[in-house]
C-alpha cells in the first residue's frame, strides 16, 4: 500500500513537471541521502540524515537605482529531468514576480517581490519555512572557520559600509545556493548555474540574507496556490546592481494521503533542522562605550527558535560562536547559559566577552550556531547563521 502510495505521489509530481502549463515547481528527493523507496516518512527516522531543503527558483536581478528600475531574469533550463537535477525551475514567470520598487529617501529602497505557490488544489505539495534568499557582491572577507561552511573558503558578507548593497530588514542568514554552495562537486549538476537567459556578473556573496514568505505561521506553510508578497529594504550604490536569488523551500513525503491538514499530515522533518529564527545581540545593538559584556541579559543576548531537537543533540546546549577579522568571540562555538533570562528556552545570554581590547570602530560580526555533535571534529551538522554589527567607542 504504501508503495502504491510513493508512485502516485511520484506520478503527481511528474505530471505537474510536464502538464500543460509547463510548470516544474516540484520538490525532487533523488538527491536525498534517504530515498523513495525506504521507509522515509515514519516519526522515527533519523533525521540526522535528513536535508529536506529544495530550490524552486533561481535567477538575476538587475537593479537600477538611479533609474528606479529593475529587472528580474529568471534561470530556465531546457530538456531536464526530474530526477537528475536539483533545480526545479524551467519556467513559472508568473510564480515569482516585482510588483513594486521605490526610493524611500533615506538611501534605501523598497523592493516588493511577490511569490505564488504554482500548484492550486494539491495539498500535498505544501512546502514549508519558504525563504527568498538575495545574493550580491561581498566585499566583506571573514577568515573561515574549520567547524563552519563555507569552509575551506572564507567568508564573503555584503556589507553596505564597503559599498556593497545590503538587505536592512533581514529575517535571516543562510549560505544555501549561494555559488559556493553548488560548487561542491565536479559533476555540472550539482554546480552554480548561470543560466542561458542570465547575464551580469554572479554574485560572490556566499552568506546571504533572505525574507521568510510562508502563508501560514503554523510551522511555516506555504501553501498550496497561496500567495505571499514582502518588501526587501535594500541599500543599494549608485547606477545597476546585478543580484541574485534563489526560492528555498523545505519539503518531504506526507504521512498520509490525501492531506487534509498539512500541519498534521507531513511529518515535523519536513520543516528545517536549522534554527528558524537565530539573531545574536551585544548591548541592545548600542554603541559600546564601557566593558561589555559578562554573561547578563542586559549585556548581550541570543534568539533562538527550532522546530525539533535532533537526536544526537547535547541537552540544553546551543553552541553559539561569532567573529570577524579583528576578533572572535568562542568561534569554535560555546554553550550559550540560561544566565538570567526569563526564557531559557528561547533566550539565553550571549557568550561573554569584553570589547575593551578590540580598537574602535564599526564591526560586522558572522555567527554560527550547532546543536548536534559539540565539539567533535569536522563540519558542524545543521549550523545556523546570522550577522550581526558592533560598534565599539571607548574614547
Amino acid at each position: 500500500m504504501k508503495s502504491c502510495l510513493l508512485i502516485c505521489l511520484f506520478a503527481i509530481l511528474v505530471i505537474g513537471c510536464a502538464g500543460g502549463n509547463g510548470n516544474a515547481f516540484v520538490p525532487d528527493t533523488s538527491s536525498d541521502p534517504v530515498s523513495m523507496d525506504s521507509n522515509s516518512t515514519t516519526p522515527g527516522r533519523d533525521v540526522s540524515l535528513l536535508n529536506p531543503h529544495k530550490l524552486w527558483a533561481a535567477g538575476n536581478l538587475i537593479l537600477d537605482a538611479d533609474r528606479g528600475e529593475v529587472e528580474l531574469v529568471p534561470l530556465r533550463f531546457g530538456g531536464i529531468h526530474l530526477n537528475v537535477l536539483k533545480f526545479f525551475e524551467t519556467s513559472c514567470d508568473y510564480c515569482l514576480q516585482i510588483t513594486n520598487f521605490y526610493n524611500n529617501g533615506d538611501g534605501t529602497y523598497g523592493l516588493t517581490i511577490q511569490i505564488k505557490h504554482p500548484f492550486p488544489n494539491h495539498k500535498e505539495l505544501t512546502v514549508f519555512d519558504p525563504k527568498l534568499i538575495l545574493m550580491f557582491r561581498g566585499s566583506h572577507q571573514i577568515p573561515a572557520y574549520r567547524y563552519y561552511p563555507p569552509y575551506p573558503s572564507d567568508s564573503f558578507l555584503s556589507w553596505r559600509i564597503l559599498g556593497d548593497p545590503e538587505v536592512m530588514n533581514p529575517d535571516g542568514y543562510t549560505y544555501f545556493w549561494s555559488p559556493w554552495y553548488d560548487s561542491g562537486s565536479d559533476l555540472d549538476i550539482f554546480k552554480f548555474w548561470k543560466g542561458k537567459y542570465a547575464f551580469g556578473d554572479p554574485p560572490t556573496a556566499n552568506i546571504n540574507a533572505y525574507l521568510d514568505y510562508y502563508s501560514n505561521e503554523e510551522r511555516h506553510m506555504l501553501e498550496s496556490g497561496e500567495i505571499v508578497s514582502h518588501t526587501f529594504i535594500l541599500s543599494l550604490p549608485a547606477g545597476i546592481t546585478t543580484a541574485g536569488y534563489a526560492l528555498d523551500v523545505c519539503w518531504e513525503i506526507p504521512n498520509v494521503m490525501p492531506v487534509i491538514n498539512p500541519a498534521d499530515d507531513f511529518p515535523i522533518t519536513a520543516n528545517q533542522p536549522e534554527l528558524y529564527h537565530f539573531n545574536v545581540v551585544y548591548n541592545n545593538n548600542e554603541v559600546i562605550k564601557e566593558n561589555c559584556c559578562w554573561l547578563d541579559i542586559n549585556d548581550g543576548y541570543v534568539e533562538f527558535n527550532y522546530w525539533y531537537k535532533l537526536p544526537k543533540a547535547l541537552e540544553n546546549c546551543y553552541a553559539v560562536g561569532s567573529w570577524c577579522e579583528a576578533f572572535a568571540i568562542q568561534a569554535g562555538g560555546y554553550c550559550i547559559d540560561e544566565c538570567n533570562s526569563p526564557d531559557p528556552d528561547h533566550l539565553r545570554c550571549a557568550t561573554g566577552f569584553w570589547f575593551y581590547d578590540v580598537p574602535d570602530g564599526f564591526y560586522q560580526v558572522l555567527a554560527f550556531e550547532y546543536h548536534e555533535n559539540f565539539g567533535l571534529p569536522g563540519f558542524a551538522p545543521y549550523p545556523s547563521v546570522d550577522v550581526f554589527e558592533v560598534e565599539i567607542d571607548y574614547n
